[in-house]
């Protein structure tokens, strides 16, 4: 729209002719015109973006609608999200072939392969789908846990700590992009999309296994002659972090903490053990390892050989045979070998009945040294003392030593076995 010079006292000035009023107003409107439709591939080009972003989400949510239809029973539930996991990796699948078979049109011409754009292109679906699939599962998994036994539980779980890695890696290609070193992003892009396909058809493989043997609530309880056991369900039970004795952590728990790196490994201690305790080429256990992360850090110094233990019910599994099934609290301790150092940092309160099976299990495992954890509280501590006293008579408390170890973990006393009569 033209400026309106009838009553604009800035077109009205002294000694100018209306025609040259005219031209500058004409020339005024081209520069705005021009400015104008310099701008808009820019606007075209982020209403693009924002257009597609809402299409998908749109698409999204029309099957998060379909699924939460009340009309669906638990098992064609689990059988929509069977299908739409196995479509999604269908799709993932062919960006795989996609980028393979370019990539190979490629070297036959000659070239080293594709850019560095064309392979984030291909990437950037990938991870779009993952993130489709993250975005309807986890509200699905959500509004319907009632249709979830625990093997489903594990599975999701599982593969989202898998994709997490992932989603990473995919972070990490595109630094590469900014970081001037493109070519690695064309190299890796093949491997990444490979990994994340063989996720999925793994996840399928498993979700066909459990799904062998799933059977809904109603079919427990018309099906069971006496009373409805409560596990394996659906549903599923309430999270708990720790499992029914209050000491051993739950399988949820466990992955959780090894998804999100939330393990607090004492390195300072370990540290202080390495230098003035545990004697070099020497063979230890640690009876309380959690997922293993202490024992591996020993072993990655290459002074110590360490072994892991842990009472949580399906520990070899979540460290991937990392750490052995032990539970020095509760069960006679058989193991292969006995150990020059054995350790367990977990605090058993003052429970004589624990402390007797621990000491009892330290004793028959030590050759040399044991550190524990013998609580913080006064009466946790003479607990402790008693029972090392009445059932590991062979191992002498070393008072001075722990006292200097406090600091770095208090609690913590360390025995050393008696030498032999002569």
């Amino acid at each position: 729209k033209l400026p309106n010079s009838s009553g604009d006292p800035r077109w009205h000035r002294p000694g100018m002719a209306p025609m040259a009023v005219m031209a500058m107003a004409i020339a005024q409107w081209l520069a705005w015109l021009s400015l104008v439709a310099a701008q808009r591939p820019i606007c075209q080009m982020s209403d693009a973006f924002a257009a597609s972003v809402d299409m998908h989400i749109k698409d999204w949510d029309s099957q998060i609608d379909f699924a939460l239809n009340e009309s669906l029973n638990c098992s064609e539930f689990l059988e929509y999200v069977y299908l739409s996991r196995d479509r999604i990796r269908a799709q993932l699948d062919y960006v795989r072939g996609n980028f393979s078979a370019e990539d190979d049109a490629f070297r036959l011409q000659g070239a080293v392969g594709g850019s560095s754009a064309w392979a984030m292109t291909h990437m950037s679906q990938a991870a779009s789908l993952l993130s489709a699939h993250i975005h309807i599962h986890g509200i699905l998994s959500g509004a319907r846990p009632e249709c979830l036994n625990e093997h489903l539980q594990l599975l999701f779980l599982m593969s989202l700590r898998r994709m997490k890695h992932l989603l990473h890696s995919q972070l990490r290609h595109l630094w590469l992009v900014f970081q001037g070193t493109a070519e690695l992003v064309r190299q890796g892009a093949g491997k990444w999309l490979a990994e994340v396909v063989d996720l999925f058809e793994a996840d399928i493989r498993t979700y066909e296994s459990i799904m062998v043997n799933w059977r809904s609530k109603e079919e427990i309880e018309a099906n069971s002659t006496g009373p409805v056991p409560l596990r394996p369900g659906p549903p599923l039970p309430r999270f708990e972090a720790f499992e029914a004795d209050g000491l051993a952590l739950s399988t949820m728990e466990v992955l959780r903490r090894d998804t999100f790196e939330e393990w607090q490994v004492p390195k300072p201690l370990l540290r202080a053990l390495l230098r003035y305790v545990l004697p070099r080429d020497s063979h230890v256990a640690d009876f309380c390892a959690g997922a293993g992360q202490g024992a591996l850090f020993l072993n990655d110094t290459g002074l110590v050989k360490a072994f892991a233990f842990d009472a949580s019910t399906n520990i070899k599994l979540l460290s991937k045979n990392v750490v052995d099934p032990l539970r020095i609290y509760s069960e006679e301790v058989r193991v292969w070998r006995s150990f020059d150092v054995t350790m367990c940092l977990k605090d058993f309160g003052s429970s004589p009945k624990l402390w007797t099976q621990v000491w009892q299990n330290i004793e028959v495992s030590t050759k040399r040294i044991a550190v524990l954890n013998c609580g913080k509280e006064p009466q946790s501590r003479q607990e402790a003392m008693m029972q090392a006293a009445t059932h590991a008579p062979a191992l002498a408390y070393d008072e001075q030593l722990s006292a200097q170890f406090a600091e770095l973990l208090d609690g913590i006393c360390i025995f050393w076995r008696k030498p032999l009569a002569s």
